[in-house]
């Protein structure tokens, strides 16, 4: 994957330091492009390497690491530092990038599992998809311990319908575990991409449609099951979609493993976006103008902490153009 639009660095340099604070597809993308425009770029990221969700979110069997790895070497190569297993808002204070630096690049994505409050939820065996994910990745990549692998039974359940969920089903069919994905809708109404879902479907991973979580089952502090809500669609609600609707009636499913896999919130570093004259929605996504400029001046952010969760060829759209935005801001041609 190629992020630099350069083969070799520019002979002359602007002086201007920019930082980008996350190194996923959106992050990686704006470095490419500025540090080949000469600008002096340094890329904070809370993982121990670069890539994001590109290398710690999708698995490998769905997305190999090769072309990924090959392009983040060909930036360190142009110049691009990166500053790696240090949080922005936690390990390092966000005034202080924002004084070392000409212009901040906000590209944090959306790391925080949404999770479920139901009866049985912290028992022994229950998964949240990112965490889950995450820690899979860093025993492949040598960050932790085998020791440290998800310990999944032999029957996993799977709760949610998008590409996150899928990748949680390949995984866990990947270790052997007999998978099956449980949604609310049906499956033209799920939110995951067609070929993920036939993808897991050649693994062996089973769907069943119209039911929601009521409780997760447990026995001796470990999950036996997951009771269900049968559901039936109604009218449609403002994603577009028919709305679940309960029908009165419970399933259950036996399993020694829940993965849920509901969706993510978005990723800030900081705690209290309005100290730094940066407005949020209510789903604390960053507002941004169309060149992807906060509501504070020479603030970019660009990705999932914009939109919210979704997919990588949106975030590397939004990052050309910002790219191109913050170099005329740092040439004071961006008014």
């Amino acid at each position: 994957m190629r992020f630099a639009t350069c083969d070799s660095p520019p002979s002359e340099k602007t002086g201007k330091r920019v930082a980008i604070i996350g190194a996923g597809p959106g992050g990686l993308t704006v470095a490419g492009i500025l540090i080949c425009k000469g600008h002096q770029v340094d890329v904070y990221d809370m993982h121990p390497e670069p890539g994001g969700m590109l290398i710690f979110g999708i698995p490998d069997i769905r997305m190999p690491k090769g072309a990924i790895l090959r392009g983040i070497e060909k930036l360190r190569q142009l110049g691009v530092r990166f500053i790696c297993g240090r949080r922005v808002g936690v390990d390092i204070d966000f005034d202080e990038i924002l004084e070392k630096y000409d212009a901040v690049v906000i590209a944090t994505g959306a790391w925080e599992d949404i999770r479920l409050e139901m009866e049985g939820s912290d028992a022994e065996g229950v998964y949240y998809a990112l965490d889950f994910l995450e820690r899979v990745a860093k025993i492949n990549r040598g960050y932790l311990g085998r020791n440290k692998m998800p310990r999944i039974g032999k029957k996993v359940v799977v709760i949610g319908g998008g590409d996150t969920a899928m990748d949680v089903a390949i995984v866990s069919k990947s270790m052997g575990a007999d998978v099956l994905v449980a949604y609310r809708r049906t499956k033209e109404y799920m939110p995951a991409k067609r070929h993920e879902v036939e993808m897991a479907e050649k693994m062996g991973v089973s769907f069943r449609f119209l039911l929601s979580p009521r409780r997760i089952i447990i026995k001796d502090g470990r999950v036996v099951g997951v009771e269900f809500d049968r559901m039936k669609l109604g009218e449609p609600d403002s994603s577009g979609r028919p709305r679940p609707i309960s029908t009165g009636e419970t399933y259950t499913i036996e399993c020694d493993t829940v993965i849920f896999a509901i969706g993510e919130r978005v990723t800030l570093p900081f705690d209290d976006p309005s100290r730094y004259g940066i407005e949020v929605d209510r789903k604390n996504r960053i507002i941004v103008d169309e060149n992807y400029m906060t509501t504070r001046r020479g603030v970019f952010a660009v990705g999932d902490v914009v939109t919210g969760p979704k997919d990588i060829a949106s975030a590397i759209r939004a990052a050309r153009i910002a790219a191109e935005a913050i170099d005329r801001f740092l040439g004071g041609r961006l008014r």
